[in-house]
């Protein structure tokens, strides 16, 4: 079975669950989803109840699930820097661990997310997607709306762990820029990683080189960037 997917995460993520054992393997009729559990020799259902988007804003994606034993998940991936801010309390050492690992992966050049989730109670999810239905047909600022309503279920989650996926450059990339480079234009990448991410993917696409001074900006305001 070869999967296609919108996002190079998502394909990564999926291909790995599979050669642990977990393997997506369709969306029926009524849009469940089913996996095959080689561990365990079974078919699992889960029903699919909703799906919040992935946005430059909210830098993750979350889907509301319910198995077939009748519990609702709430399930998220997304930056650190967004999700790891919305973990429930008594978790700092897991979540200091997991900051030590986001480093080490990052300073390879690796692109990295944070999966957590949580158990929903069933009275407050059907009160929650009341709301998050009403949001969804909204006439003004629909996207703000939803996103408001989102924030509510989006909290106190409990942290799964991080992952890792090397950031391909597609082909000729380097060479392209290097020519471009080489004619006297400038050229500005922008990008949502980490740092010490962004720093490995210039030199490995040649917008960045050894013979450069490079200087590492890290502030939020001008007064700042000026001390």
């Amino acid at each position: 079975m070869n999967y296609n997917a919108s996002s190079p995460d998502e394909l990564a993520l999926t291909n790995a669950a599979r050669h642990f054992g977990i393997v997506f393997e369709e969306r029926d009729e009524e849009n469940n989803v089913v996996i095959h559990n080689k561990r365990t020799n079974t078919r699992e259902k889960y029903e699919l109840l909703n799906l919040i988007e992935f946005t430059s804003a909210r830098k993750r994606m979350t889907v509301i699930i319910k198995n077939e034993d009748g519990k609702i998940l709430c399930m998220t991936k997304g930056a650190d820097s967004h999700v790891l801010p919305r973990m429930a309390a008594g978790q700092k050492d897991k979540i200091e661990l997991t900051n030590v690992f986001l480093e080490g992966y990052a300073n390879e050049g690796l692109r990295t997310l944070i999966l957590a989730q949580k158990e929903v109670d069933p009275e407050f999810y059907e009160q929650w997607n009341q709301k998050y239905t009403v949001a969804s047909c909204s006439l003004k600022d629909r996207e703000g709306e939803m996103d408001k309503v989102a924030e509510l279920i989006e909290q106190d989650f409990l942290l799964i762990g991080s992952t890792a996926i090397e950031d391909k450059l597609q082909v000729q990339v380097e060479d392209t820029i290097n020519f471009i480079r080489q004619a006297g234009v400038k050229l500005w990448v922008l990008t949502g990683d980490k740092i010490e991410t962004a720093i490995n993917i210039g030199f490995s696409c040649k917008l960045l080189d050894n013979d450069m001074e490079i200087f590492i900006i890290d502030a939020e305001g001008t007064n700042e960037i000026y001390k």
